[in-house]
């Protein structure tokens, strides 16, 4: 009987903490602080928008204690996200605003936590402001069938403020205390199950993701077997960017070595330690240009009143809830979407297909740009989500209504003559260039008035192809409109 016991207490393990909850409830602020770091004013409009797993060290008399975090977005969009989080990790805080209280995005983070049936803590945060209300929240979250310990239930409810640190000491406790009742042991004792929580491709380390050990170890040199693919393990980089010989159950750790870049939640083993076999008929090589995941999107109906859209990402789970955001919008026909930055096959794919090209969280090369320009392929870039979506409604029909377009060029008319019987207008270019075929509108004041091509270009008694920046030129245009001194004639793409 003791040795039994000997031998599950080895297997017991670091906890794996998700936090969920609704947009701007102060997750990524209260992870940081408990880390002492500043990830939360890394992220592009202060919101999470993609799944970080890291750990900290809890000081304690005998020996140190380990806990593992995921931090998952709030935002609408990644729904997916988080439910993985809560499939992945044993125990959930589910952080709700003092001044807020109960919102959507709590409401699903709870569904997601009984759906997992892993045990939760209550962390309402923002206890710092004024006019918070913690009983009303605690009675909302009663309502919710969530028995708080209060109430004669078992979840724990710790108020707390991620902004000044109060509370915090309690809710690390609290952790351990739940770990420790629930005895968190490996998945598989002995054994490598990880689960990937991120991946992406990166210019320099190449296909690269963050995964989180759920059983076993890892060790430099081990044999990876995961989304049919075999590697060998390259690197191990924790969550401060130091390179690791060997991890162990409950870490985070992002792994190299990879062929492709894998789907996020794809589970990961030790060649021999599973009966797990890659799928047969399909042949792994090396990635080597261009640094993209794609997704290809064949048998695509041939509707032409859709709006077609390229979308490249920086993450699988970044893509993954673009994609599921757009799934529902019928004006919307993705013919290409992809992990990695914009590429010159893109642009070409954009320009065939007559496409609006959205990339998320990139900078696009210059080199790529200026082809976009030649190629008059229009790109949106985009750094958060939300953004994101409200606005490609918006984008959607600017298309259609022919008014989303690239600026190639501005000139103002500075005079107008007659020249057999046509009107030509003496202009001087203001931004960027103009050139002969170039499409143009005509603009006076904020009001579009016309549009035509420039039909002729002259300096002087020259003939010329394009003016630049500063000069001063004739123009005719295709089509007669009614010109005034002071109007723009804007070159699009």
């Amino acid at each position: 009987m003791v040795k039994t016991k000997i031998q599950v207490l080895t297997y017991i393990r670091n906890p794996i903490v998700t936090i969920l909850g609704h947009v701007d409830h102060g997750k990524t602020t209260l992870l940081d602080i408990i880390r002492k770091t500043n990830i939360a004013n890394k992220e592009f409009g202060g919101i999470t928008q993609h799944v970080g797993a890291y750990q900290v060290i809890i000081p304690q008399k005998t020996i140190n204690k380990k806990i593992t975090f995921i931090d998952t977005p709030g935002h609408l969009a990644f729904a997916k996200m988080r439910s993985r989080g809560a499939q992945v990790a044993d125990i959930a805080i589910l952080v709700v605003a003092a001044n807020d209280g109960v919102m959507p995005q709590t409401v699903e983070s709870i569904n997601h936590i009984k759906a997992a049936k892993i045990p939760c803590i209550i962390a309402i945060n923002k206890i710092d402001l004024p006019d918070t209300t913690p009983d009303k929240i605690k009675k909302q979250l009663d309502k919710l069938d969530l028995k708080l310990e209060e109430y004669g239930g078992d979840i724990p409810v710790v108020p707390l403020s991620a902004k000044t640190g109060e509370g915090i000491p309690k809710l690390l406790d609290m952790i351990l205390l739940v770990a420790e009742l629930n005895e968190i042991k490996e998945e598989n004792p002995g054994k490598l199950k990880a689960v990937v929580i991120e991946s992406e491709l990166s210019k320099n380390r190449g296909a690269f993701a963050t995964i989180v050990l759920r059983s076993g170890n890892l060790k430099i040199g081990d044999e990876i077997v995961c989304d049919n693919q075999e590697f060998k393990l390259r690197a191990l980089i924790d969550c401060l960017g130091n390179n690791l010989k060997e991890v162990k159950a409950g870490d985070p750790v992002s792994i190299l070595g990879w062929k492709t870049v894998p789907m996020v939640g794809s589970i990961v083993y030790k060649k021999g330690e599973t009966e797990i076999k890659l799928r047969p008929n399909i042949t792994i090589t090396e990635e080597k240009t261009p640094l993209s995941l794609e997704v290809k999107h064949e048998n695509l109906p041939a509707e032409q009143d859709k709006i077609k859209l390229i979308i490249k990402s920086d993450t699988t789970g970044t893509l993954e809830a673009i994609l599921g955001a757009l799934e529902s919008n019928q004006s919307i026909l993705i013919i290409h979407s992809g992990v990695g930055i914009i590429n010159e096959t893109d642009i070409f794919l954009a320009k065939t297909t007559k496409a609006l090209v959205v990339s998320f969280h990139q900078k696009t090369p210059d080199q790529v740009l200026k082809l976009a320009e030649s190629e008059k392929v229009l790109i949106k870039n985009y750094n958060i989500i939300y953004e994101l979506m409200t606005e490609i409604d918006e984008v959607i029909e600017a298309i259609r209504l022919g008014n989303l377009v690239t600026v190639l060029g501005e000139a103002k008319v500075l005079a107008l003559f007659k020249y057999n019987d046509l009107t030509v207008a003496g202009i001087k270019v203001v931004n960027k260039r103009i050139a002969r075929g170039d499409q143009v509108k005509i603009v006076r004041g904020e009001v579009e008035i016309g549009r035509a091509k420039i039909k002729s270009l002259r300096h002087g008694k020259e003939d010329i192809t394009k003016a630049e920046l500063g000069t001063e030129a004739g123009v005719i245009l295709s089509q007669n409109i009614d010109l005034l001194t002071g109007d723009s004639i804007i070159s699009i793409g």
